[in-house]
C-alpha cells in the first residue's frame, strides 16, 4: 500500500475481511454488526478499539513515502531526482503526463506533504528558495523570477554560522 493507493473497491474488499475477522459468519449468512466500522476505528478514548481506518493508512503512507524521498538516500530516491530532477529542485518540478507511475504517484502529493514540512537551518544544506525553512512556504512562492533551475542552498548565505 505505500507504492500506490489500492483502488476504493480493493480497499472495500479487504475491510469486508476485516468485518468478517471480527464479527463472522453464523450458519452461512454474517452476524450482527453492533457497531459500525467508523465507530470501531475511533481511538480509546473517543469509544473506538483504536484500530485505523483504511483510507487513513493509505493517506499517512502516501505522505511518508514523500517526505522519505525528501529527507533519506534510497536507492528509489537516487533513480527518481536521476531521472526527473536533474535540473530542477524536486518542489519545483511540474508534474507532466507520460511519466512513470509511481512519480506521478508522488507528484500528486507533494503540494499537500510540502506544505506540512518545516525545515531547520542546522548546517545549512536545505534549498534555500524551495524548503520551506522559514514557516512561511518556500521563498520561490513569493517571487516571480526564481527558475527551478536554482539550488542555491541556505549555507551559501550563513557567516560564521549566522
Amino acid at each position: 500500500m505505500s507504492a500506490t493507493s489500492p483502488p476504493k473497491t480493493t480497499i472495500r474488499y479487504m475491510k469486508r475481511a476485516i468485518a468478517d475477522f471480527f464479527w463472522g459468519w453464523d450458519k452461512e449468512k454474517r452476524k450482527y454488526h453492533w457497531a459500525s466500522w467508523d465507530k470501531l476505528s475511533l481511538p480509546y478514548d473517543e469509544g473506538g478499539i483504536g484500530v485505523r481506518k483504511l483510507e487513513d493508512v493509505c493517506t499517512s503512507l502516501k505522505f511518508k513515502q514523500w517526505w522519505t524521498f525528501r529527507t533519506k538516500q534510497t536507492l528509489l530516491g537516487q533513480i527518481l531526482r536521476a531521472k526527473y530532477c536533474q535540473r530542477a529542485h524536486p518542489v519545483a518540478k511540474k508534474h507532466h503526463t507520460g511519466q512513470s507511475l509511481i512519480w506521478n504517484f508522488m507528484s500528486k502529493n507533494k503540494g499537500i506533504a510540502e506544505a506540512q514540512i518545516k525545515w531547520k537551518i542546522n548546517s545549512g544544506n536545505s534549498s534555500f528558495w524551495w524548503d520551506d525553512w522559514l514557516g512561511e512556504g518556500p521563498l520561490a512562492s513569493y517571487c516571480t523570477h526564481i527558475i527551478s533551475l536554482n539550488t542555491t542552498a541556505i549555507s551559501q548565505f550563513l557567516v560564521g554560522g549566522n
